[in-house]
């Protein structure tokens, strides 16, 4: 009998994947997030201070007064999610069962979180779903914490719900809002993903974290921005690449991010942290094409234009009459790449903990299968994937790209309420004819 579970997955918000779990006997149901890159999984207490000022209803409320199954730790230990210096979620850790999908985890142990930092349900992130389900390696859970527990992969394993520590994701962009998606735990779904399925090893974080392990991190090799007049910017670096399901949109190195931003025409709106570009580019016959783990062998997977631009919710103007779209690439220091979910909806992902793996390809388009050919994941090997090894760091071509921009930026405001906000860089002239308009040199002022 095959060992895998299937889980559907719903894009809250358009920001990230959140699914539905029950925790207990009687269930109690959460939502919660999808961490792909994190190694804490908890929810809220029933006494937790951040649903004294925000909605806690649709993440739910942990109530172990109620719960037959509920263990408390005999050690009393203490839970810090994030980091032990600056945790943001701070609690204690109980056991009870848990309950994903038709797979039941019994003494299961995560964080019981009373306490937070700041409160997510602010207009400026938009963190209105207030549970984490970790799909990383558990020894790298927060330092914080007094013990060690064993994690949700760890334990469907031991328990024979699945055979490896291993997971593919998917998410729908073409289902229309909200997105869709689904997991499956120790398994591969060949009808949501276009061959080739390509294997590549997790790599460090950066040169000064070595551990492979730390995060879910690929080798980055190379970005070109196609469109039907060739190819507008092209970069060839190895960098690490962090997939991250926790997160929303791209973040980039600065160098690359300053030329999407400003060639789309971006401005920054200042509540809201990610850039506004033109709507009229999510029309553009135009696709971002990044490539993992070497330039001869390695797998492209494509973005278009328009799947990296989202309706603001506060329908934004610029001065023109142009309608303003979120544009989810900022910039983000020099050495790596953070990949969340705008990257997720163009990208299927398997990731095998035990083999210290992680393939790609590109989303397959289209219904959804009733009944989807699942493979169980029973060894090192992934169903259906084709290894590549990665360029070795150092030997890559110097950076190939366009210049960077030299104008003086500045921290725009909106100021009294209006729906308007000022663009210096985009003159309101766009062709539909791919994306060749947006990348118009910008003005050029005092660095």
């Amino acid at each position: 009998m095959a060992r895998y579970l299937s889980l559907p997955l719903t894009v809250f918000n358009n920001l990230y994947p959140v699914t539905n779990i029950s925790i207990g006997i009687p269930p109690q149901p959460f939502t919660v997030r999808l961490d792909s890159a994190g190694s804490d999984t908890w929810v809220l207490s029933r006494e937790a201070d951040i649903c004294k000022t925000s909605d806690c209803t649709l993440s739910g409320q942990y109530d172990e007064r109620i719960s037959e199954t509920a263990i408390s730790t005999d050690y009393q230990s203490d839970f810090r999610a994030m980091s032990a210096e600056n945790p943001i979620y701070e609690g204690t850790l109980i056991k009870d069962t848990l309950t994903i999908g038709d797979g039941v985890i019994e003494d299961a142990e995560f964080g019981l979180v009373y306490k937070s930092r700041f409160n997510p349900g602010t207009p400026a992130d938009g963190y209105n779903t207030k549970g984490m389900l970790a799909l990383n390696y558990d020894k790298d859970q927060s330092e914080g914490n007094d013990h060690r527990y064993i994690g949700v992969l760890e334990l469907m394993k031991e328990q024979d719900l699945i055979s490896q520590r291993a997971y593919s994701l998917w998410l729908d962009r073409y289902s229309g809002l909200p997105w869709t998606g689904s997991i499956v735990f120790g398994g591969v779904d060949p009808t949501r993903y276009e061959p080739p399925l390509v294997t590549l090893p997790r790599v460090p974080f950066s040169k000064w974290i070595s551990d492979h392990a730390a995060y879910p991190n690929v080798q980055y090799t190379s970005l070109v921005l196609n469109t039907v007049n060739g190819s507008e910017l092209q970069d060839e670096s190895v960098r690490s690449a962090i997939i991250d399901s926790a997160t929303n949109g791209m973040s980039l190195p600065n160098d690359l991010a300053n030329i999407i931003v400003h060639g789309f025409g971006g401005v920054y709106d200042p509540l809201f942290a990610w850039p506004m570009a033109p709507c009229d580019l999510r029309k553009a016959d135009a696709e971002f094409v990044f490539r993992f783990g070497g330039w001869e062998h390695g797998v492209d997977i494509k973005i278009r234009v328009g799947d990296l631009m989202l309706p603001h919710l506060n329908g934004f103007r610029f001065k023109n009459g142009d309608n303003a779209c979120v544009l989810e690439v900022k910039g983000h220091g020099k050495d790596f790449l953070l990949l969340g979910s705008t990257f997720l909806r163009s990208a299927y992902v398997v990731s095998h903990l035990d083999a210290g793996v992680i393939a790609l390809a590109n989303s397959r388009e289209g219904p959804r299968l009733d009944d989807p050919d699942v493979q169980e994941i029973t060894g090192d090997e992934i169903p259906g994937a084709t290894k590549v090894v990665p360029v070795l760091p150092g030997k890559a071509p110097k950076p190939i790209s366009t210049p960077l921009f030299h104008g003086k930026w500045r921290s725009w405001e909106i100021g009294d309420g209006s729906p308007y906000f000022p663009n210096e860089y985009f003159d309101g002239v766009l062709t539909l004819d791919a994306a060749k308009a947006a990348f118009t040199p910008p003005p050029v002022g005092p660095p």
